[in-house]
């Protein structure tokens, strides 16, 4: 069983994706259910939260109102989460997609009782459309989510290798953060997450791993500490 020492053996997980990760490319969407597929080898369950940016970008559509760029928003994640699934059929992993709003092409609705139906037939559940509301980040769903399904840890794979003090594409002498407490990063005010995903961490004890998705096998390897990453846990 993988385990970080900070948090004990890791039985769920939770794993946050942004879109430009994905961006609906065939090698990116491969290597991430491969890697998610380890995962499953080593016996954890695994829920995706897939972000829609590489789709809607809000801040490229901020003459629109923030309602609507939001919905455009929930409706993104949905065509990256059908190209998430339709990657791990190719591999042979069993997976759903599960919406709070009511999508069609099979996207299920989601609620507490067909999600944990999912996580105990070892199905990967892969949420899309966000909370079905405005003004929710997909950062903030994803650590609600992680408390729905009882994981054990929140892994958020990024484009960059964890969490830094300055932007480190701005600033090459920005110093990267090995470790840190829910309530530090929203003091410090640190991009990585927005403050509602940070302060609902905090209040149900969520531990959040933060590492590149670039990385190879990264989701076990930023479990088990092998590649750089950060982590956010309270001490």
């Amino acid at each position: 069983m993988l385990s970080i020492s900070e948090i004990g053996p890791i039985k769920r997980v939770l794993i946050k994706i942004s879109g430009e990760s994905l961006a609906l490319d065939f090698l990116n969407a491969n290597r991430v259910c491969n890697n998610v597929k380890n995962l499953l080898k080593e016996g954890i369950a695994v829920s995706i939260v897939i972000g829609g940016g590489n789709i809607v970008r809000g801040r490229s559509l901020n003459k629109f109102q923030r309602e609507t760029v939001d919905s455009m928003g929930m409706l993104a994640t949905a065509i990256n989460g059908l190209a998430l699934q339709d990657e791990f059929r190719k591999i042979g992993v069993d997976s759903v997609v599960l919406s709070q709003i009511t999508l069609p092409f099979g996207i299920e609705n989601s609620n507490p009782f067909n999600i944990q139906k999912h996580i105990e037939n070892n199905t990967v559940i892969i949420f899309v459309g966000g909370a079905g509301i405005s003004y929710f980040s997909t950062d903030t769903i994803a650590v609600i989510n992680a408390i729905i399904t009882r994981s054990d840890v929140l892994l958020k794979a990024t484009k960059t290798d964890g969490i830094y003090d300055k932007d480190p594409a701005k600033f090459p002498e920005a110093t990267h953060i090995k470790q840190i407490s829910h309530s530090e990063a929203i003091e410090k005010n640190l991009q990585i997450m927005d403050h509602a995903a940070f302060s609902i961490a905090m209040e149900h004890n969520l531990p959040i791993v933060i590492f590149s998705v670039n990385e190879e096998n990264c989701f076990v390897n930023g479990i088990n500490g092998t590649i750089k990453r950060s982590l956010v846990c309270n001490f």
